[in-house]
């Protein structure tokens, strides 16, 4: 795997701001998969890899499951909620297509209370607390789905709130729990064995050098909350689900509904998702136009790993 001077620079200074660390890189151009891991716990062998909570890179997980079921009709983008979600009342209930966009209405807050703000201060952040632990269990969302006003202006505000309801959408059309849905798309559909919502091989987060571990996500069932941010993957199994976007049928004909996975188009024209969860921190980037991705995961926060994650991107010609 070829690495600038800028990005031997970056990397030496995430691994010496943060020496208990773990940094884990790759690429992907013209069918090649490149990786390379690096601090104290890394590990080189690619079956064995350790796992990070990738948080918001789930939802482009959730997204990509959207765009199989478009292809095979069983919903569209313009399906509202209702449409799916059985025991609705009559409302004018947001689409699919605005859920993955942001677009649906739902506020940045929900479905956060008076009491989970108070444990955000209590906690002093969300380091090592998970706000979304038990709030979007199945049986809640379809309250706040029932009892909250829709707005009737559909202004973008980034909701993991219309996420969960994505979640809930799946587990009505497949009659499974959200994680079963993800699990089996992930294994059969992808063929990536190490993207789940477990434990095994997982790294914890640091701050300041010290372990602050995992975000928790309580066992109700059907945990929507996990649509927002629960996955845990590795580098490999990363860069080959970004080798099945870039090769998603869909996106060849035109890159815009790259806008369907949640991701960010920057003004260099490189599409972008960044996930966080408590102290861990991934970021995937993707050219339609060189079919070429990035892919950043490490267990601590930082600064670095955007422009870590362009400058991999930028030199990934010169493999």
């Amino acid at each position: 795997m070829y690495l600038s001077s800028k990005a031997e620079v970056i990397i030496k200074k995430i691994i010496g701001l943060y020496p208990e660390s773990t940094l884990s890189i790759g690429t992907f151009y013209q069918e090649k998969l490149s990786w390379r891991a690096y601090g104290k716990n890394c590990r080189l062998n690619k079956e064995k890899l350790q796992n990070y909570e990738i948080g918001s890179l789930t939802k482009v997980f959730t997204a990509f499951y959207f765009i199989e079921l478009f292809k095979e009709k069983i919903v569209t983008s313009q399906t509202k909620i209702n449409e799916v979600v059985s025991n609705l009342p009559t409302k004018n209930y947001p689409t699919i297509g605005e859920l993955l966009t942001h677009q649906s209405g739902y506020g940045y807050l929900i479905p956060l209370k008076l009491s989970d703000l108070i444990g955000i201060i209590k906690h002093k952040g969300i380091r090592r607390y998970n706000p979304y632990e038990s709030n979007m269990c199945a049986d809640n969302v379809r309250k706040i789905l029932i009892e909250k006003k829709i707005p009737t202006h559909r202004r973008r505000v980034y909701s993991n709130f219309g996420y969960a309801v994505l979640g809930l959408i799946l587990s009505e059309l497949e009659a499974k729990n959200y994680e079963e849905c993800i699990n089996a798309f992930s294994k059969k559909k992808l063929g990536l064995n190490h993207t789940n919502f477990g434990n095994t091989d997982l790294l914890p987060g640091y701050f300041r050098n010290k372990n602050y571990g995992n975000w928790q996500w309580l066992d109700c069932g059907n945990n929507l909350g996990k649509a927002t941010g629960g996955l845990r993957s590795n580098v490999v199994d990363m860069l080959k689900f970004s080798s099945k976007i870039l090769a998603e049928s869909t996106f060849l004909k035109r890159a815009e509904p790259f806008s369907l996975m949640g991701m960010f188009k920057r003004q260099d024209g490189i599409w972008m998702k960044i996930g966080q969860t408590g102290t861990q921190l991934s970021v995937m980037m993707i050219d339609t136009e060189s079919s070429s991705s990035a892919v950043v995961l490490v267990n601590c926060l930082n600064k670095y790993s955007v422009s870590l994650a362009r400058e991999l991107l930028l030199r990934v010609f010169e493999e």
